[in-house]
């Protein structure tokens, strides 16, 4: 009886799980056709008006579906997820097919994944946006690191009273040094290191609109989508009566580096805003803060720092048509061009304490005593502390104090990888950076101006050029006589 009772119970056991009598109506799997034939979207342009070629699609689906396209190197770049309905943004990179292919995927119960794939027409952008060249580089790809030079402190990430002023660095209450963010666990969703708790951990920003964090061995942490909302040119968006952010940066939760609001357990929040506020956005700096939604003035707010020094191009020519502008700099040691011993060593020594200057010019009246340096005889105007000279698209040209045009010609910043005294050369026309005379050149029969400058400091404020006599790179730590340049952001 007992193996007639067990057999029955077992008949029953296996009719339950035929699921198309399943009385818990789990769905049946799809085919790839009958996926395709549910799914509809319309296309529109930004403004939400039906466009053939828009970028911007809303659709419907019969499941719960992941939306995603390909980039170059074959990888998934996710545009929507985890929704049987929604919208999502399709911008391929610059350069690209405007024809492109978008897949529908939908992962059924019993572990089957369905795809159908889309051909559609959208634009193309003809160029990044200033945000976008600010946070990738023009190149399309941005190393950004942590930066603990805000503070005093080393501090990267910690509290501050939200909206304390424009300056938010004026409502610091606390702050973490990288190196100690594995002493600030229970602020993680796992309470697990990964890597980012290191100063050399850094994170690049895509063009495509992806942020990938790695360890300081770079290796892969986590991977991201981003966008910058609202963002006017670097005008301050107001908030609790406050001028406080350039925009907002929008990504997946959990994307950049250390993604964690301070103390979210005790504000019942979950650990990893998507929407930060950017209080700066600059060539080398990226400072964010998050607050959640109506947080008042000086209530907690979590804030995280960045920097880069990747973006050479950014920080020498601006992001714009119109350039960036450069004049002579006297706070380094007063002298703003003159001789210098072939020092070696750190480059950034010779921008930030002018290490290694055996003599300079510190003014105007100095400049008009040193013509027998130039190839005229004259100052054309370039000899004058208010002189200045603008990065453009590729030309240098250079103006008086008033504003005329005295010189032009064409450059390219060529940067140099693992070298202490240098970050970059720059190659020029002859004669087209301020001034442009290497010193004492007729005594050792050189030409007066060089074409090749090293770049040994950089950064969005300060530019210091170097230029062994006769363009000999090779005796470098040798103490032989070389000419320095002095600038900063105009």
């Amino acid at each position: 009886m007992k193996k007639i009772l067990l057999g029955i119970c077992a008949l029953g056991l296996f009719a339950s799980c035929d699921p198309s009598k399943d009385s818990v109506g789990v769905p049946a799997p799809i085919s790839e056709s009958e996926l395709a034939a549910g799914f509809t979207y319309t296309q529109t342009d930004e403004a939400g008006s039906p466009s053939s070629t828009g970028n911007f699609f809303e659709y419907t689906a019969p499941r719960v579906v992941t939306i995603y396209r390909l980039n170059n190197s074959g990888g998934q770049i996710i545009l929507a997820k985890g929704s049987s309905a929604g919208s999502f943004i399709l911008k391929p990179t610059r350069g690209s097919d405007p024809n492109q292919t978008f897949y529908v995927q939908s992962r059924e119960f019993d572990g089957s994944v369905v795809t159908a794939a889309y051909n559609v027409t959208v634009e193309v952008p003809g160029d990044l946006t200033t945000e976008m060249k600010i946070a990738c580089s023009d190149n399309g790809t941005k190393k950004w690191t942590w930066d603990g030079s805000v503070h005093a402190s080393g501090a990267v990430w910690g509290n501050i009273g939200y909206t304390p002023g424009e300056d938010w660095t004026s409502g610091y209450w606390w702050g973490c040094p990288a190196e100690e963010l594995t002493g600030q666990l229970q602020h993680s969703d796992t309470g697990v290191a990964t890597g980012e708790e290191d100063s050399r951990a850094y994170m690049i920003f895509s063009e495509e609109g992806t942020i990938t964090t790695y360890d300081a061995g770079g290796n892969q942490i986590r991977k991201g989508a981003f966008e910058i909302q609202d963002y006017n040119n670097g005008e301050k968006i107001v908030v609790n009566d406050v001028p406080w952010k350039v925009g907002t940066l929008h990504t997946d939760a959990g994307t950049i580096l250390w993604p964690f609001e301070i103390n979210w357990k005790d504000k019942g929040h979950t650990a990893t805003p998507t929407d930060f506020d950017i209080v700066k956005l600059t060539a080398e700096k990226l400072q964010l803060t998050y607050a959640a939604p109506g947080t008042g003035s000086w209530t907690e707010a979590t804030y995280w720092c960045f920097k880069s020094n990747s973006d050479l191009g950014g920080m020498l020519a601006g992001y714009d048509e119109a350039g960036k502008s450069w004049t002579w700099d006297p706070t380094i040691t007063g002298a703003v061009w003159g001789n210098m011993g072939y020092c070696g060593g750190a480059g950034a020594d010779v921008g930030i304490s002018g290490n290694g200057q055996w003599w300079g010019v510190t003014s105007t009246e100095e400049f008009n005593g040193q013509l027998q340096h130039t190839d005229t005889g004259t100052n054309i105007g370039d000899g004058d502390l208010d002189a200045y000279m603008t990065f453009a698209e590729g030309q240098i040209t250079s103006f008086d104090a008033t504003g005329k045009q005295i010189r032009k010609g064409s450059f390219e910043l060529v940067p140099v990888t693992d070298n202490e005294w240098k970050v970059a050369d720059m190659k020029t026309d002859a004669g087209s950076i301020l001034w442009p005379f290497q010193i004492n050149w007729k005594d050792n029969g050189y030409p007066a101006c060089p074409t090749i400058f090293e770049v040994v400091y950089l950064t969005g404020d300060k530019l210091t050029l170097v230029y062994p006599d006769g363009g000999d790179f090779s005796s470098n730590g040798g103490w032989g006589e070389a000419s320095f340049w002095h600038f900063k952001a105009k």
